[in-house]
């Protein structure tokens, strides 16, 4: 539970720093409005007209620019200054310019995007919109099949003669439009009593209805994991403990995550909490999460099940082509995300491609490495612990690495081998042996007769057929003719044995069996070289 509780942290803390850094283009890219004070007043700001207004509603833009600032500091009673509040009909009261102000503003935020570099900065207005030049048109909204027109109204003013404001009859209309484009009754009741502020461009109310959905989904998700895992541990399937583990981590958060995406799409939320819930970051994660935990169990078992099997070099590859997998999926995870924020993911491929080649010709020995290694688990021509021959090298094998093989010598001294190498050696693996070679020759003097030879012959080859550690078959003891240096008997035998030590032992009682029936016929084994016998 601990673990679970650390990777949650550190996948929210990621999400938080990610929408942070990010949360600017993605909104532009969702087509949904933001409402940043600061962007809006540099927008005013740097606008080559010189306002006189100190509410900047001398022209359609600053006017907008204002609402909307007035917005984000939720001071309402100042956004109500921003619209035209006479001549209302006989069931709105001009006193509740604030809740009209506000009701508009979640019109805005959740049905349309004002772009302020398209509203006109000068008193005057737009004078090509086929409306009357005392009006400017900012959004349009479709309501029952029909569409209406927001518009911005040029109003009396004692000191400027005229000012820019929210037009009467676009007001007439907000509640109307708020009660069919509004927010729902639950997240009325969240703008009413959460505290005002925001957090990360988010109202904190905003916030609080997402942690809420969360933690609501958690409650629903976790009673439901913790039964399936009690059903998963009492069942017989071997590898129950990984797949439980799997339920209560990742598929729990992320059956938890679309849980509230389900809830979300049947609830009125602000353009702002959309353009964070449909970034997906947290459901990339998610996922994310889940392939990687998928991977391991199914790695777990298929080594298990290797294991068992006598398979264990290919058990041993499992891990590197497991990881390979997990980068080739998430890699996928994200392009297909990117692709949803409307990246193109081919341009994106073509960059990695370029850079790709880069890296591939930098570390193309590392790369032959690393073939050779997936060449020498997947035919396993050696497994760790064998002894074996590879080129001019005995020895035995102690590692096999992704980048080199470890390999200690008959003289205990340790070489590495790279692995693109090894793979084009000749290699010897003496362990694969079942059973061991017994070959000799042996020189009689040529004093030795016919009846002597056969004597011979026959003893030795009993020899051989009354030793326990003999195979039965091939066993030949032949005349193999007349040498340079004296009559030649060969001797061919396997000993049933793979410990070299004990092949020795066995050899050597042979050995001297063989001097013993040799000299008990009255014949001698001469040395290759007569200038050595003399010698000794």
């Amino acid at each position: 539970m601990l673990r679970t509780v650390q990777v949650f942290t550190l996948l929210l803390l990621l999400s938080i720093s990610f929408y942070c850094s990010a949360s600017g283009a993605l909104s532009v890219a969702q087509n949904v409005q933001q409402t940043d004070n600061a962007t809006s007043t540099a927008a005013v700001k740097e606008a080559s007209y010189e306002y006189k207004d100190s509410l900047f509603r001398d022209t359609p833009r600053g006017t907008l620019a204002g609402l909307f600032e007035a917005a984000f500091e939720q001071n309402y009673d100042k956004a109500a200054k921003y619209l035209d509040l006479r001549y209302l009909p006989d069931d709105m009261d001009a006193e509740l310019g604030p809740e009209y102000a506000k009701q508009l503003i979640a019109i805005i935020e959740r049905n349309i995007w004002v772009n302020m570099q398209e509203i006109n900065d000068t008193p005057d207005g737009t004078s090509e919109d086929q409306l009357p030049s005392y009006r400017d048109a900012f959004g349009r909204v479709q309501i029952k099949g029909s569409e209406i027109t927001l518009l911005l109204q040029k109003v009396p003013n004692k000191q400027l003669g005229s000012i820019w404001k929210v037009s009467n009859a676009t007001v007439a209309k907000v509640p109307l439009l708020y009660s069919e484009l509004g927010y729902g009754p639950v997240v009325e009741w969240f703008v009413k009593h959460i505290p005002q502020g925001h957090l990360f461009k988010l109202n904190l109310w905003e916030w609080a209805l997402l942690i809420c959905y969360f933690v609501l989904a958690m409650l629903v998700v976790i009673p439901v994991t913790w039964i399936a895992k009690k059903f998963i541990l009492r069942s017989e399937y071997q590898y129950k403990a990984d797949v439980a583990h799997l339920v209560v981590g990742p598929f729990r958060f992320l059956v938890a995550l679309l849980l509230v995406r389900a809830w979300m799409a049947h609830t009125t939320l602000s353009a702002n909490v959309i353009a964070v819930v449909n970034t997906g970051v947290l459901l990339l994660i998610a996922v994310v999460w889940f392939i990687w935990s998928v991977t391991d169990v199914i790695q777990n078992s298929l080594r298990l099940r290797w294991i068992s099997r006598g398979n264990s070099q290919s058990a041993s590859l499992l891990r590197p082509l497991a990881n390979f997998i997990r980068v080739i999926l998430v890699a996928l995870a994200v392009l297909i995300w990117l692709e949803h924020l409307g990246f193109d993911a081919s341009t994106i491929l073509a960059g990695l491609g370029i850079g790709g080649i880069a890296v591939a010709l930098a570390s193309k020995q590392s790369i032959e490495n690393f073939i050779g290694t997936l060449t020498l688990y997947s035919s396993a021509p050696i497994k760790v612990g064998n002894v074996g021959r590879f080129g001019t090298i005995t020895g035995t094998v102690e590692e096999i690495g992704l980048r080199c093989t470890r390999i200690r010598t008959i003289d205990r001294s340790v070489i590495n081998v790279p692995n693109a190498r090894l793979s084009e050696m000749d290699i010897e693996n003496i362990s694969e042996r079942e059973k061991i070679r017994l070959k000799t020759d042996i020189r009689l003097d040529y004093q030795t007769n016919t009846e002597q030879i056969h004597a011979i012959i026959n003893d030795i080859r009993a020899l051989l057929e009354q030793h326990e550690k003999v195979e039965e078959s091939p066993l030949r003891v032949t005349f193999k003719g007349f040498g340079l240096y004296g009559l030649q008997l060969n001797v061919f035998a396997y000993i049933g044995t793979t410990d070299f030590a004990e092949f020795q032992l066995v050899s050597e009682e042979l050995h001297f069996g063989i001097m013993n029936v040799v000299t008990k016929h009255g014949s001698r084994i001469v040395p290759v070289v007569p200038v050595a016998a003399a010698q000794q």
